[in-house]
């Protein structure tokens, strides 16, 4: 196997392990901490190849901190399996039994040198401020709009609120978003815009299907990865697609895979950033709080939404402890398949919101999403299966789900989140083109943001 695909299935293991209750939970918690962990590893991988093949490509070099690190000879799986286990045995030490059984040869001058480029890696990443409190209390006295605890969880925390203070993989600035529809406004519902989208969520994402249909239900689900037992968080389903996708492209050499998943993690890593830095400066309420907390006749008092997949667990229903404005998820994904486009360049240049607006328009009238057939994929979430079980014990069925485009993949994962009842749906996607609201825009930026990065001295 290609080894930067082997230390990357190692990485998404591990990462689901670190989901497994009952075995070890909370190293990487939550989907800012693993899209940090997963930065750090392939930015390793790709600079054992680097600095091996062409030391202008490494993301320490142009970073200016490549200070110490001597030209490296020797086996480059080696080299690569070094910079690997290193920054996977600091990031998930509980799991270093594991890591170490995925290793062939250790202490080779080749594996040491990979091992000096995983901890300048990490020493690089050390004070970046993913050490300060990852959970924060609700507010005592909530104000109209604002975040507050999912009631069918009142002792819920809120997850990372100062997580878009942490120092950012490729620029320092935070990417442009624009406020959310209604903002400022003494009532959101005023706005044409917002209550549009309440009342989209509350007739579609509530725990009693209503509206919903069984194929909104799958979208739902099938994007789902809240952390589930056994299944981990965005990021890795994000790493999975990325996997499925290169497999059905030409092949890669060693140094562009390497390049492909430490462009695809940093972007991610920014991603996340930049999303809860506008999460916790908006602070906007979740559906099930924003539809309970209005009155009649557009408010709910009962409302309660199909919730978080709640996979392999008897929980009920769930919403995620953390602002909605912008979605992660939007956020993630967008900047997923931004770099997937760019890198494999099967499009007409950068995906834009109007690429992904003409997927919602099209589905929107019963037609089949624009598809571009260089960029066509088939993927099984495992959220769907065939193993993946429902809080009730039932098997969910095995659904295998086929994307013309990397646009129609960024625009059912935005909107998945409406159909489970936790996100509105600008929270991921606006539908006026020339806005910058939601996290599909946000992640487009991000992803060509971290693309620009790398390809200014590219990998051979």
């Amino acid at each position: 196997m290609n080894p930067v695909l082997y230390w990357n299935s190692v990485l998404l293991e591990a990462s689901r392990r670190d989901f497994t209750r009952g075995y070890s939970n909370a190293q990487q918690p939550g989907p800012i901490r693993t899209s940090r962990a997963m930065a750090i590893v392939h930015i390793a991988i790709h600079d054992a190849v680097a600095f091996r093949q062409s030391r202008p490509a490494a993301y320490l070099e142009k970073k200016g901190v490549a200070h110490g690190l001597g030209p490296v000879a020797g086996n480059l799986e080696d080299i690569i399996a070094g910079a690997a286990v290193t920054t996977l045995k600091s990031l998930y030490p509980r799991f270093a039994s594991f890591i170490d059984d995925s290793i062939e040869s250790v202490g080779s001058p080749a594996f040491n040198q990979g091992v000096a480029i995983g901890n300048a890696v990490l020493a690089h990443r050390a004070g970046d401020g993913w050490d300060a409190p990852l959970n924060g209390g609700q507010p005592m006295s909530p104000t109209y709009g604002q975040h507050r605890a999912d009631p069918y969880a009142p002792g819920q925390s809120q997850l990372g609120p100062v997580w878009g203070e942490v120092k950012r993989f490729i620029a320092p600035g935070h990417q442009h978003m624009d406020a959310f529809p209604g903002h400022g406004a003494v009532n959101y519902l005023s706005d044409p815009d917002y209550k549009h989208d309440f009342d989209e969520v509350r007739d579609l994402g509530s725990v009693n299907r209503g509206s919903r249909t069984p194929e909104q239900q799958r979208i739902g689900v099938y994007w789902g990865y809240d952390g589930a037992n056994n299944l981990g968080v965005p990021p890795r389903l994000y790493n999975q697609i990325a996997r499925t996708a290169l497999a059905a492209r030409p092949t890669l050499s060693l140094a562009k895979t390497a390049e492909l998943f430490a462009i695809i993690n940093v972007a991610m890593a920014d991603a996340g950033i930049d999303a809860w830095h506008y999460k916790y400066e908006y602070d906007l309420w979740r559906p099930v709080v924003g539809i309970r907390n209005e009155g009649a006749p557009n408010g709910d008092a009962f409302w309660a939404p199909l919730g978080a997949p709640q996979t392999n667990s008897p929980r009920a229903t769930l919403t995620p402890n953390f602002p909605a404005y912008p979605s992660g998820h939007a956020t993630f994904g967008a900047a997923l398949m931004q770099v997937l486009r760019l890198v494999f360049n099967n499009g007409p240049g950068p995906i834009t919101l109007a690429d992904v607006l003409a997927v919602d328009n099209a589905v929107g009238a019963g037609n089949p999403a624009p598809a571009i057939a260089n960029e066509s994929f088939e993927f099984v979430s495992d959220e769907l299966d065939g193993i993946a079980s429902d809080p009730d014990g039932s098997v969910r069925a095995r659904v295998k789900k086929v994307f013309g485009s990397y646009a129609e993949a960024i625009w059912e994962n935005s909107v998945s989140r409406i159909y489970l009842g936790v996100h509105w749906r600008f929270d991921g996607l606006h539908h006026d083109p020339a806005k910058k609201i939601g996290g599909t825009p946000l992640g487009l930026a991000v992803g060509k943001e971290a693309f620009d990065f790398f390809a200014a001295a590219p990998s051979l």
